[in-house]
């Protein structure tokens, strides 16, 4: 837990961080990935560091990140401007792209925090937020549960034949 007199703030991620935040997203998806029974690398190759480094100069893009301290311990990524494919074209949405938190971090509130920024964003825009969420990561659905969001219908495959399923939240 994450002690009472820390405080998590955010704040946006500078362009500099795309290898912190690559090797922070390894880390997270290796260990929700093994759970569910698929092994993945737990340290970025240089293609991984350099798509993160792409994330944050994509005006397209919002890459926030967590930080208690000095230390980056959670990133959030949005995309309100169609840079990623949306399960509804027709509706005005914010893609949550990806939410990855230190694994030694995980129920500490810097999901919450994370979460929170996102749907005030979404709110503000008075749009629906959407994400997709590997199926066999049952912690991060009743994650997204807690926080308001219901399953859309829509699917589409992911690794280990095991499909991503879709989430929606309402403004």
């Amino acid at each position: 837990m994450t002690e009472p007199t820390q405080v998590v703030r955010i704040r946006d991620a500078a362009p500099g961080e795309g290898d912190v935040l690559a090797e922070l997203h390894a880390r997270s998806r290796a260990v929700y990935y093994g759970t569910g029974g698929h092994d993945v690398a737990a340290v970025p190759d240089e293609g991984y560091r350099e798509a993160w480094r792409k994330m944050l100069v994509d005006s397209r893009l919002a890459v926030l990140v967590a930080v208690l301290g000095d230390d980056i311990v959670g990133v959030i990524t949005l995309d309100a401007n169609g840079a990623f494919p949306t399960n509804a074209p027709h509706e005005t949405r914010v893609r949550l792209v990806g939410i990855f938190v230190e694994p030694g971090r995980w129920s500490s509130g810097v999901g919450s925090a994370l979460m929170g920024r996102f749907v005030a964003i979404a709110r503000q825009a008075d749009a629906v937020g959407e994400v997709d969420v590997w199926e066999r990561n049952s912690r991060a659905i009743r994650f997204y549960e807690r926080h308001g969001w219901t399953r859309d219908g829509t699917s589409r495959p992911g690794p280990a034949g095991v499909d991503y399923v879709g989430f929606v939240h309402l403004p």
